[in-house]
């Protein structure tokens, strides 16, 4: 049974509302602030109703205590002043309702029942909202927990990935006895001009990655020709020339996006931009920007490093070279940019040097024609 607190100086006036409202509440009377403060202090109340005007302290002062100690208790002011503007303070001030005396009986109960009803709809829609935030919490941290393990699975795939990618390709380095870092600085010089064009992180990401993959076909080449240290024949330059292709069907049918762009860059990386270069003869836009950039780093990195069949061309000797290819082998814009990059070039390149690079100038036509980086 809801408990009420009649807070009144009126004695007449307390045993009416005693009398009122005793069948259906229990009731406890208070005939001022200090008292009604003390019986607050040793029982719980659903309701006071307090007399506006009382002896020391007023009922503004009770209800003003009521709001910020004891928010649970609904508050209906009960008065022998018919004053609009009282009555609006007080229903600001956090009050339910607003009851001039003399009132009738059924008025009086009913407004009772109906701030009870209120009280504990507000009681109830509070509670509500605290479940629900507290369960949105509780959910967001559950999420986020699942976020933070789902980026570390993630983070671990990738990191699998990119070191298999990394090993996979090593192993056509080695077997083609190339330089063993090679394709740690070609894949980053690859991702370093494709930040530097403007394209998204994630492609940048995926170009890095997948252009490490580009000779992949040279698996399918025989170890003569791959290891031979002088200038293929005419013969051997076409077998060669077969392993873009078959670094494509490598990878082709495959539905994961970095190894759909490794088949497009093994494809197409030695295609040059005037039309001249295989497989497939494609010239400036038909040859796709992944292949562009990848085969800028490519060239970089092959002139700048020593091969079974050359030696390594100092960094002016190798640039000069790709300015004359400008528009001939290398789109000319991408060119500039990788040009315009070569602190951040020169910086990965000593980063990842390899141990023995040499130092002996190679034969320009010999390099140019193998067809081999």
């Amino acid at each position: 049974m809801n408990r009420l607190l009649i807070v009144d100086d009126d004695e007449q006036i307390t045993r009416l509302m005693t009398r009122l409202l005793g069948g259906d509440y229990v009731c406890e009377v208070a005939s001022n602030v200090s008292e009604a403060r003390q019986r607050l202090r040793e029982n719980q109340f659903e309701l006071a109703l307090i007399d506006v005007n009382m002896p020391g302290e007023s009922g503004l002062d009770l209800l003003a205590h009521l709001r910020a100690e004891h928010p649970q208790v609904a508050a209906l002011m009960v008065t022998g002043m018919d004053d609009r503007q009282l009555a609006a303070t007080v229903l600001e001030s956090g009050a339910y309702g607003y009851i001039v005396k003399p009132f009738k009986p059924s008025e009086f109960q009913i407004n009772v029942a109906n701030t009870l009803r209120r009280h504990r709809l507000e009681i109830e829609n509070r509670n509500y909202q605290q479940r629900l935030e507290e369960t949105v919490e509780y959910r967001t941290i559950e999420l986020k927990g699942a976020i933070v393990r789902l980026e570390e699975a993630e983070q671990e795939v990738r990191s699998s990935r990119e070191e298999t990618i990394q090993r996979l390709a090593r192993a056509v380095e080695f077997r083609s006895a190339e330089t063993g870092r090679h394709i740690e600085r070609m894949s980053l010089y690859s991702g370093l001009l494709a930040r530097r064009v403007g394209l998204e992180s994630g492609r940048c990401a995926l170009i890095q990655s997948a252009s490490a993959m580009h000779d992949i076909g040279k698996v399918g080449i025989p170890d003569g020709i791959l290891h031979k240290p002088g200038k293929l024949t005419a013969e051997e330059f076409e077998i060669i020339k077969q392993h873009p292709e078959i670094g494509y069907h490598i990878f082709a049918d495959s539905t994961a996006e970095i190894l759909a762009l490794a088949a497009k860059i093994a494809l197409t990386h030695h295609e040059k931009w005037d039309g001249s270069g295989y497989p497939g003869g494609l010239a400036m836009n038909q040859i796709p920007m992944e292949a562009r950039i990848a085969s800028i780093a490519d060239v970089f990195d092959a002139l700048t490093s020593p091969r079974v069949y050359k030696a390594a061309y100092g960094v002016e000797e190798a640039l000069e070279i790709m300015r004359d290819q400008s528009g001939r082998q290398f789109d000319p814009d991408l060119l500039e940019v990788f040009l315009g990059s070569l602190a951040d070039v020169l910086a990965i390149r000593e980063q990842y040097r390899d141990p023995d690079e040499g130092s002996a100038s190679p034969d320009l036509a010999s390099t140019q024609r193998s067809g081999r980086h």
